[in-house]
This record gives structure tokens, sequence and C-alpha cells, in this order.
């Protein structure tokens, strides 16, 4: 530090408050910055994940249609099975039909069933429509072709995970040609089960182009994308064509850790990475696709860069730091104007002690601005000036005068040498006055050693009152500091005790947020709550009716299939039976096709159901604000009790700093009694030299006379 105990006054004390007013500032942008940027992630993590959920749904509803239908009539066919029912293998290929007639986005569907259990009878249908060359039932149906054989099944997803899970099973996505044209495809498959025996399987296939470009439609904020993948990240749509098929686990584009972890157990992820093409950190929300009746989930990506997530806290950030610096500046300009109007008085009174301790005794110094101590400094300065030249004035006129006498002594001495040689007669009386003459010689010397000792006292206090001059500068000098000191502190207090009003204004209004919060929590859990037991009510009540209509389908298909089989045996004779079979048939169907729409309004209701879980979701993240807001609260309370802490501690440094000033003003007036001491002692030294003055005047008139005698004589 010693470079800083060489700088003037004003250095030393717009340096440390222009570095604390830079640590202050500086702390507080960062906090500023630090905060805003965790809120604004915050939210955009609840944003996304809103987004997320939001669009998984009809994606959800889109391909749990394949899967229901192709439960449906699995699970019919199994219980006509089990029931005994004979099923001909032609109304199969037409129910298959119906599938993917009513289903704008099948393209097709077939049947696989395990060599003799359908009907017992593949012996007798060895090569016929549906049915390959050992009879064994493999239809496969296409909008506007005809009945053709599934192939390559035996190493098929769609056969073999259905009849291990024993559960409908969702494929992954796949490029296959149709009608002359390749589109990406997905089959949903679902086992017909007999007392749990896996007998065989029905295949809804579904194209996927529609659902991939309207997934590739989304936008989140104004540059983010999205990608849908499946369960063990397989990219199924996704902006660049270039990575369908390829794994995100295996390219690096997440957390394999804790990303499968999550994806294995269906649940949402988040993560902020940097992209892996080598770009920016980016936020990376993954959302569920649950899809009905299966085990499985496939996952929906919303990628937003964290550019644009953060751009807001970005320009806060730049205006904080302009409006920081420019307060910097402008509160260190100020002091440097107050400092200077301050220390200018001093570095005059300092330059006009320095030029008197030169020997410029007739120094002006100009004190009609001056104020307070230093206008007396000046005073004193000016009073100690003006002793010091009358002093000097008569010593020099008593040295004049010494000098004068001393001439005359000399001439006297040589006249009375030449009128001892002329006149022997006069000797004795010449040497009787020359002892006289040598005494009054004595004296005047006497007195002029006295005079100069005077004026060598004169000369000291001189010095000593310069000193004293030069120590009163340094302790005003001090005093000055630590005003400047005390003036600080009472504003910083004052900041501090503004700030704490304000943290204290802050802890309420988050206090009364959390009020707001855990009310809103309420209601919404009361709301939820008699939404659920009304939804549980109507889907108890709908899946009564299904049940019954299911019944009342599936007897009434029996009873169309045992009269088209008594018709066809009475001949001729039946033909009327068998019109009115084949109404009834027609009316099973249509019955059936309201049990498949019972079965749409099922999936609907769930799909309400799962909009109640994400209230209670929103709930629980009501809750964890209401939780949050309380911490906020008891932080912003800590934060009141650090700054009346640092509040005592100004109030503390501006008592010290009083104190400190106390003891400069006693320094001071000491200083200045020391320096009247001195002009007082001087004033008596001068009276002293004065007397020793007239001493000698006397004994020069002594001597003038004895000369007169000696001339006479």
């Amino acid at each position: 530090m010693a470079w800083y105990t060489r700088l003037g006054m004003a250095p030393r004390i717009i340096v440390p408050v222009s570095i604390l007013l830079i640590a202050v500032l500086g702390t507080l942008t960062w906090q500023i910055q630090t905060r805003t940027s965790a809120a604004t992630q915050e939210m955009a993590r609840r944003e996304l994940a809103d987004l997320a959920t939001a669009q998984a749904g009809p994606i959800s509803t889109f391909l749990s249609a394949a899967l229901t239908q192709a439960d449906t009539l699995a699970g019919g066919l199994g219980q006509a099975l089990k029931s005994g029912i004979p099923v001909s293998r032609e109304l199969l290929v037409a129910m298959l039909e119906g599938l993917h007639s009513g289903n704008s986005a099948a393209i097709g569907s077939g049947a696989v069933w395990e060599p003799g259990a359908f009907d017992g009878r593949d012996a007798e249908f060895r090569n016929t429509p549906g049915s390959d060359a050992a009879g064994r039932f493999i239809p496969y149906t296409a909008q506007g072709e005809r009945v053709t054989l599934l192939t390559e099944y035996e190493k098929a997803d769609y056969y073999l995970e259905p009849k291990t899970r024993k559960k409908p099973y969702l494929t992954p996505p796949y490029m296959y040609e149709v009608g002359g044209r390749t589109v990406p495809m997905t089959t949903a498959a679902a086992p017909v089960l007999v007392d749990g025996t896996y007998r065989g399987g029905v295949t809804v296939d579904v194209e996927l182009k529609g659902l991939l470009e309207q997934v590739t439609r989304i936008k989140a904020y104004s540059t983010g994308y999205a990608q849908l993948m499946t369960q063990d990240g397989t990219l199924v749509a996704h902006r660049n064509p270039d990575v369908i098929n390829k794994n995100i686990f295996k390219m690096g584009w997440i957390s394999a850790d804790k990303a499968e972890e999550a994806f294995r157990k269906g649940e949402p992820y988040m993560e902020l990475r940097r992209d892996a093409k080598g770009g920016g950190m980016i936020f990376c929300c993954y959302a569920p696709v649950p899809l009905l009746k299966t085990d499985q989930v496939w996952y929906l990506a919303l990628i937003v860069p964290m550019d644009e997530v953060l751009a807001g806290v970005r320009s806060i950030s730049m205006l904080t730091i302009v409006m920081s610096i420019a307060a910097i500046l402008l509160v260190t300009g100020f002091i440097m104007l107050i400092v200077r109007a301050s220390v200018r008085p001093l570095s005059h009174l300092a330059d006009a002690a320095q030029a008197i301790a030169g020997g410029d005794l007739h120094h002006e110094i100009r004190d009609e601005r001056f104020g307070g101590e230093v206008r007396r400094l000046s005073t004193s300065l000016k009073n100690m000036i003006a002793g010091l030249l009358e002093g000097l004035d008569r010593a020099e006129k008593l040295s004049a005068d010494a000098r004068s006498q001393a001439e005359k002594a000399r001439a006297a001495m040589l006249e009375a040498e030449a009128s001892e040689k002329q006149a022997g007669a006069k000797t004795a009386a010449m040497l009787a006055a020359a002892q006289r003459l040598e005494e009054v010689a004595g004296t005047v010397s006497s007195a002029s050693t006295s005079l100069s000792a005077q004026i060598v006292r004169s000369e000291r206090g001189a010095s000593e009152q310069a000193a004293r001059v030069a120590e009163t500068v340094t302790a005003i000098e001090q005093m000055n500091a630590t005003v400047v000191e005390v003036a600080r502190n009472a504003g910083t207090a004052a900041g501090v005790s503004a700030h704490t009003r304000e943290k204290a204004i802050s802890g309420e209004d988050i206090v009364k947020n959390v009020v707001d919060s855990i009310r809103d929590v309420q209601r919404q859990s009361l709301a939820l709550k008699e939404d659920m037991e009304t939804l549980s009510g109507h889907a108890q009540s709908i899946s009564q009716v299904m049940g019954v209509i299911s019944d009342i389908a599936d007897q009434t298909n029996l009873l169309a299939l045992n009269a088209a089989i008594e018709a066809a045996r009475a001949g001729d004779a039946g033909r009327g039976f068998a019109v009115v079979a084949d109404e009834v048939r027609k009316l099973a169907e249509k019955t059936m096709a309201s049990t498949s729409q019972v079965g749409n309004a099922i999936a609907a209701i769930q799909g309400s159901t799962r909009q109640s879980m994400a209230q209670v979701d929103n709930a629980v993240a009501t809750i964890d604000a209401a939780t949050d807001y309380a911490r906020q609260s008891g932080g912003a309370l800590q934060e009141i009790v650090s700054m009346a802490e640092q509040s005592a501690d100004q109030v503390r440094a501006i008592a010290t700093a009083s104190e400190e000033q106390s003891a400069s003003s006693e320094e001071i007036s000491r200083s200045i009694d020391q320096v009247n001491a001195i002009a007082g002692e001087t004033a008596r030294a001068m009276a002293e030299s004065s007397r020793s003055v007239s001493d000698l005047a006397e004994q020069a008139r002594i001597l003038a006379t004895l000369i007169e005698d000696m001339k006479r004589a």
C-alpha cells in the first residue's frame, strides 16, 4: 500500500470510493442477472412442459386409435373361439376390411393365426384367398386391393411381440411400399387369446406421413422445434430427414444415464446441454406419449436454444451494466468535485507555507472564500508572518544602530590615539578615557551579543512556527478525510436502510403470493376431486353399456352366422331366410361399429382422465410454487436481517469517524495554541531586544560625552 500513502488527499478519497462503488454495483448486477436467469429458465421449463404435454395428447390419440381397433377385434374373436361359435374365414376378411375402411389413416389390416388355431380346417383351405399352401390363415387386406398373404411374419415384431407380451404392441416406424408408393408407417398388433393361450393376432397398418408433418410443424418459441421418438430413442420424426431411424443415445444427443432411466419408467425428462453439432446450449424437454392398451410409450421432444430463452435476460443485464457504469461515473465525478472544492483551500495554504519556508515572507494569502477551521488557520498563519516581519524589521534596525555606534567608537579610538601622539601630557587622561571607552565598548559588545541571541531565538521560533503550521495542515487533511468518511458511511447507511425497506416490501408481496398460491391449490384440488368423481361415474356407466352392447353384438353375429349356415343348408327354400340373416348380419356389423364408437368414447374419457391427472400435476406444481415463494420469503427476511446488521455497522463506523474528527479538531486547537505561544515568546524576545537596544543607546550617549570631554581636554 506504499503507492496509496504517496497519493494526495483527493485520490485517497476518490480511489477507495470508486472501488467500493464498482464492487457494490458489480455484485448487484451479478445478483440481478443470476436470479433473472434462474427465474426465466424455470418459466421456460414450465412452458415447454405444458406445450409438450398438450402436443403429445393428439399424437397419443392418433396412435391409440389403431391399437384400440386391433384389440377390439382380437378380443371379439377370442370370445367367439372360447364360446365355440364358428367364424368363417370370409367373415373375418370382411371384418378386416371394415377396420381400415373406418379409419382414414389405416392403409391395411391383417391377421396371422397359428397353424390350425382358427377353425382347425387348414387342410381344406390350402392355397385359397388368405391361406398359404399349408392352409394356414394369414390374410392381409389393403384399400382397393384383393386379399393377399402376410409374408416374413415369422421374424416380424407385429407377430413376435404380441405373442410374447400377450398385450397389444405398436411396432417402430418403417418404410413400406403400398399401392406403388413408399410411405412411413407403423403396425398396431393385438393378440387373440383364449384362456391366456395365444391363438393368433390382428394387425392394423397406419400411415404416419401426416403425423410426421404435424410434428415437424410444432414450434417452441421462435426457433425451437419438435422431434418424435420411440421409447428406446429411435427418431421417428425430425426436421432433418437424414437422422430418421437413428438413435439419439448412440448419437450422443442426450445424457444416457439419467435419460434411459426416465425413458424406461415412462416419465418426463428435461435437460440443459450443449448442441451436439457444436452450437450453443439448448434446452430439451421430453414428454411421454402413452400408447393405450400397451406397456409402451413414445416421446415427444421440444428443443429450444438457450440464447432465445435468455434473450430478455441478456438485454436486462446489458441495461443494468450500462446503468451501473453511468452511476459509477456520475457518483465518482460528483465526489471528485466535492473533494477538490474541499481540498483547494488546504492546497493554497500548503503552497503558502512552502513559500514562506523558502524565505518569501511577503507571500500573499487569499482567504476571502475560506471558512471554518481553514479560515482560522489562514488567519493564524498571516498573524505569524506579520509577527515575524515585525521582529525581523526591529532586529535589522538594532543591528544598524549597533554598527553605527561601533563605527563611532572606532573613530573615537583613532582620534584618541592621534591625540595621544600629539599631547603626551594628556596621556593619563586619555588612558582613563580609553579605559572608560573600553568599558563602554564592552557594554556595547555585550548588548550586541544579547541582541544577536535574541535574533537567533526569534529565528528559531519562526522555524518552529513553520513546523507547527505544517502539522496543522496535516491535521486538517486528516480531519477532512474523516469528514468524507463520515459522509460516505452515512450515505451507505441510508442506502442500506432504503434497500432494507424494499426487501421488507418484497417479503410482504412474497407472503401474499404464497397465500394466493395455497388458495389456488385448494380450489384446484376441490374442482379436480369433483371432476374425477363425475368422470369415474361416467366411465363406469359407459363401461357397463359397452359390455352389454358387446354381448349383444357377439350374440347377434353368432345368430347371423348360424342363420346363414341354416339357410345354405335349406337351399332354395331358405333364400328368404338368408336375406333376413344377411340383414341381421349387417345389423350386427352396425352394432360392432357402434361398439367401436363407444370404445372411442371411452378413449376420450380416458383422455379426460389424463387431463385430470395433468391438473393434479398442475396442483402439485402450484404447491411447489407456494413452497418456493415461502423459501424466497425466508431468504428475503434473512437479507433484511443482514442489511439491518450492516446498517448498525455503518452507524458504528460513523460514530468512530466522529471521534476521529473530534481528535483531529483537538489536535488543530493544540497546534494553534502552540503557534500563539510561540508568537508570544517572539514578542517577549523582541521586547528584550528593545531593552538591549535602549541600553546600547545609553552607552553610546555616554561614549559620545566622553569623546566630547576628551576633545575639550
